[in-house]
This record gives C-alpha cells, structure tokens and sequence, in this order.
C-alpha cells in the first residue's frame, strides 16, 4: 500500500494504483474519457490533467 495525499485528505491504495484511482477512492470526481467504459482509450485529449506538487509541468 502507499499513502497519498490529494486536496488535503489522506489515502491509501495499493502499489501500482494511479491517482485516478486514490481520487475516486475519496469520492473525489476527476473528468476522464480514457476509462469511460463505452470508449477506447486515447491518453492525448489530457481532460483528466491534475498537478501533483515537486512534479514537473507538461
């Protein structure tokens, strides 16, 4: 398991999760089309962009 922390709340998920993941765990809704069940994932249209602190920019 590892520990994250996103809009000030504490999670943990397991090793290999993506932050996708750990924000929904919080209930937390970040707009995506690349898991959208009736669509193929793309990965290029970056709907789902988060920031994540000491990570470089895109």
């Amino acid at each position: 398991m590892i520990s994250l922390i996103i809009d000030g709340r504490k999670v943990s998920v397991r090793k290999l999760s993506t932050v996708l993941d750990a924000a929904r765990k919080l209930d937390i809704k970040i707009p995506t089309l690349c898991h959208h069940p009736a669509l193929s994932p793309y990965g290029g249209c970056r709907l789902c962009l988060v920031e994540i602190k000491g990570s470089p920019k895109p």
